[in-house]
């Protein structure tokens, strides 16, 4: 099982580039990031004080994962998560291909509608649509990132003959993960997803959890031995519980969500050296380095 690592981002933390690095020369095999574009000032209260300041400064995921990219040689880049449904569809298509081009095809993207209702601003999408409306995204995106003059027509995007380029270096497109959680929610990405990205934070029964995911893919015909299956895990989480993940059936874990001292800079090296200490009796083929 491969390890990866997630960062705030925030001005605060180690710059996207330093942290790369350091990620990289612990063979760590990636580095995430995550994104809330738009946070209403009347959503304020809903928040950890702590989190909130946090996800108020973030750097945008895209270009901080391209400073992560040019600053490394074989680290895979992630979002962890990006929320397309906030984003304009073909800005969002030419900067995930350009990413995508100028990392050398080392890009995962991790997708996600948002946490909760009152935090989507920027497209009028009912709540309870938010899944459809994503399947129907990444169809459209599907057809900009593969066809010379694509098209689509569906229920939340329509659009007539375009040119959409770069096209991403990953053919058909980088891997999109999904961070859904909830039956309808997985059998409406059932069909798309490439991989599943949940959190073991709020999971409960994380076997349990797997299982009803496998089964609802399996269900909408896809082999779930082709998919990309990564849990982030909350907080400072011992090697028994990774192992655990491991043993599951999970190809991928990210840390450093929660972490203690995550408010203090001068504890994350510590925090790498720990875990990257843990990469052999995970199986991890890391970085390469």
């Amino acid at each position: 099982m491969d390890l990866g690592f997630v960062s705030l981002n925030t001005p605060r933390d180690i710059a996207p580039g330093a942290l790369a690095s350091e990620l990289e020369s612990r063979a760590f095999e990636s580095m995430w990031v995550g994104e809330h574009p738009q946070i209403p000032v009347s959503a304020a209260k809903r928040f950890p004080p702590g989190l909130l300041e946090a996800q108020k400064s973030m750097w945008d995921p895209f270009l901080s994962l391209l400073a992560a990219a040019h600053a490394t040689k074989v680290l895979r880049i992630g979002t962890c998560v990006v929320l397309p449904l906030e984003r304009e569809i073909f800005t969002f298509a030419k900067e995930v291909a350009t990413l995508d081009q100028m990392s050398d095809g080392r890009l995962v993207l991790g997708v996600g509608v948002g946490s909760r209702a009152e935090l989507t601003t920027s497209r009028q999408i009912r709540w309870s649509d938010r899944y459809k409306a994503l399947s129907d995204m990444v169809a459209a995106l599907g057809s900009l990132w593969t066809e010379d003059e694509p098209e689509y027509h569906g229920e939340f995007y329509d659009f007539g003959p375009v040119w959409s380029y770069p096209k991403p270096h990953q053919g058909p497109r980088p891997p999109i993960l999904a961070a859904a959680n909830g039956p309808q929610a997985i059998r409406d990405c059932a069909g798309w997803a490439d991989g599943w990205l949940p959190g073991d934070a709020g999971m409960g029964n994380v076997a349990g959890a797997l299982e009803n995911f496998l089964r609802t893919v399996g269900e909408a015909g896809r082999d779930a031995a082709t998919l990309d299956l990564t849990i982030m895990a909350w907080g400072d989480p011992s090697l028994e519980i990774l192992a655990s993940y491991r043993d599951l059936g999970f190809n991928r874990v990210i840390v450093g969500g929660g972490r203690r001292g995550s408010k203090d800079p001068s504890t994350l090296l510590p925090f790498l050296d720990r875990y990257a200490g843990m990469a052999d009796e995970l199986g991890s083929s890391g970085s390469g380095l």
